[in-house]
């Protein structure tokens, strides 16, 4: 089974790219429900929780299993996940009047396994409005910017470390080495590509379907598309039959356009 971290979606508008960042580093992911069951995380490698728009003091929160902190695994709360870890281990949540948004200027307190090769002051990207107010007590700050709000915290004896900002955006300089110096905590055993997956995924595919045939229902979207050419790589084009769906929402010969892409 391929090694992989777990993404935890809050409904963050970053989830997605949270997940990217992490594959592109070399580690793969997989995007939960943040009221997943724990035994489904079991063999994750990691645990990341995404940011969200809500306070997580609203009554319309997403429901959270709070036993997924309980499971003995490198856990990165960003942003909403960064509030919420300092809430259920017992720290405080306050609107404070000086929520940050854009970029801020980040200042290390203290040694911290996601600092590493990463130099200060660091320019970081924030948006929220609720700030860490009281550090939970078996938490430490390890990170602050410049209005005094606390943007990063680690457990003392567990590996749990929270971010107040954006590491998977672009405008936080250094975040692609935070995001792998915390890949480097998961202790992955192999490398994950686009190419070992697709590799694996022929293969798989050339298993499970053997001398059968396949007949496929294609909308000339993404996904199905991108599912048409993998069985086509697998299987070879004399094994799969495509059959074309016209919802009725195509553009004015659009039909014809995507009929001639999947014959070529």
């Amino acid at each position: 089974m391929q090694d992989f971290i777990a993404v935890l979606d809050f409904g963050s508008q970053y989830a997605h790219l949270i997940a990217k960042r992490i594959r592109h580093l070399g580690a793969y992911t997989k995007i939960f429900s943040p009221s997943a069951k724990e035994n489904l995380l079991q063999d994750a490698k990691g645990i990341v929780l995404s940011g969200g728009p809500a306070s997580v003091y609203s009554t319309d929160i997403p429901k959270f299993n709070s036993n997924i902190l309980n499971l003995d695994l490198p856990i990165l709360g960003l942003c909403y996940g960064h509030q919420l870890i300092a809430k259920e281990f017992g720290g405080a949540i306050t609107n404070t009047g000086k929520g940050e948004f854009g970029k801020a200027i980040l200042q290390q307190t203290s040694d911290f396994p996601l600092w590493q090769n990463v130099s200060f002051p660091n320019k970081v990207w924030m948006s929220h409005q609720d700030s860490v107010t009281k550090c939970p007590p078996d938490f430490k700050v390890t990170g602050v910017t410049e209005s005094g709000n606390v943007a990063a915290m680690r457990h003392r004896k567990r590996r749990i470390y929270t971010l107040q900002f954006h590491p998977e955006v672009n405008d936080t300089e250094q975040g692609q080495k935070m995001l792998d110096n915390f890949i480097n905590t998961c202790e992955i055993s192999s490398k994950w590509s686009m190419e070992t997956f697709i590799k694996e995924t022929t293969e798989r595919l050339q298993q499970e379907v053997g001398e059968r045939k396949v007949l496929m229902f294609i909308s000339g979207g993404v996904d199905s598309s991108v599912a048409f050419a993998l069985l086509n790589k697998a299987l070879g084009k004399e094994k799969i039959l495509g059959l074309y769906i016209n919802n009725g929402f195509m553009r004015k010969d659009e039909s014809t356009e995507i009929i001639e892409r999947y014959r070529q």
